[in-house]
């Protein structure tokens, strides 16, 4: 053996090229590699391996595990080659499983696989195949605590659609039971806030609406859907200043939304702001052109009419 390549501390110049070590060596080191964050010289090591025994699923495995760990570790791999690293796990534990049907880590390995992308419902089925081949292995208890998840989250997955189902068709009461309940099993939930704050803008709860999507603001910043409802709801309050910071907000978040544009050119409209308003109106409809009513609203603008008054609580 390569007295460098014994010592972990060695450069992985030395490491990689330097050592023609067997699929156990190169395993070995590649292990230590991984359990020290190193994921770029564990990958490289644990190709070496693939390619001395290509018959090994389970340093096939090794070799997906690293690449699936370097995907979540590198911050400045681009999406092209975070891609590459998830597809080549994914052919590496296939090819794992060609070579060993019953290789639990593989199925282990594809449930992490496709968490990553976000597909519960396979990542649920590779852990149960790999509970059913070691269901007293070493990551059992892991496996049984990732499944516990993907229920807890698909149960409120299930809640939420539900709430959202009894919204949008006349049920507004039903649906704040349910994203309540959402919210009893996690009250971090943006989803459950956010259709809390839809039933109760639908049963005219004004205040517990905006404390609903004040807090669904809170939980998820990027996503202008909140803000925008919280804007509304505020507008209808007469809280002027606040609906047009908020509305705002959304704007910045996703600039080609055609009611966010449209709710706020009728706020502008309404305080004599016409030219703000006009402008945004022209926006929204470069968008959606097929939005009669705000055609129809633009023609009262420029004619000097006076805004529609607002919807009151």
């Amino acid at each position: 053996m390569d007295e460098h390549y014994v010592d972990g501390n060695d450069s992985p110049e030395v490491s990689l090229f330097q050592f023609p070590g067997t699929g156990e060596d190169l395993a070995t080191i590649g292990l230590r590699y991984s359990d020290q964050g190193r994921y770029h010289e564990a990958l490289r090591l644990f190709e070496q391996a693939v390619r001395t025994s290509p018959e090994n699923a389970g340093y096939r495995v090794m070799l997906a595990s690293a690449c699936q760990h370097l995907a979540g570790s590198d911050s400045s791999l681009d999406q092209d080659r975070l891609d590459d690293l998830l597809d080549r796990a994914c052919e590496q534990l296939f090819e794992a499983l060609k070579i060993d049907p019953d290789c639990a880590d593989a199925y282990r390995e594809l449930g992490y696989l496709y968490r990553t992308m976000e597909a519960p419902w396979r990542a649920r089925e590779m852990w149960s195949y790999y509970l059913e081949l070691e269901p007293m292995g070493p990551a059992a208890e892991e496996v049984r605590s990732l499944l516990e998840q993907i229920d807890r989250l698909q149960n409120l997955h299930r809640l939420c659609e539900e709430a959202s189902y009894h919204v949008n068709h006349g049920e507004p009461e039903r649906g704040l039971q349910l994203a309540s309940e959402a919210l009893e099993e996690d009250p971090e939930w943006y989803d459950a806030w956010f259709w809390k704050g839809l039933a109760c803008r639908e049963l005219e709860m004004l205040d517990d609406g905006i404390r609903a999507f004040a807090r669904a603001c809170e939980l998820d910043a990027t996503n202008p859907y909140a803000f925008h409802e919280l804007a509304a709801l505020l507008a209808r309050k007469g809280e002027i200043e606040a609906a047009e910071g908020f509305w705002r907000k959304a704007l910045e978040l996703d600039d080609d939304e055609p009611w966010i544009t449209a709710n706020l050119a009728l706020l502008l409209w309404r305080l004599d702001r016409r030219e703000e308003a006009e402008q945004l109106m022209i926006r929204s409809l470069d968008v959606d052109p097929a939005n009669r009513r705000l055609w129809k609203q633009l023609r009262s603008l420029r004619a000097g009419e006076p805004a529609p008054p607002p919807d009151l609580p």
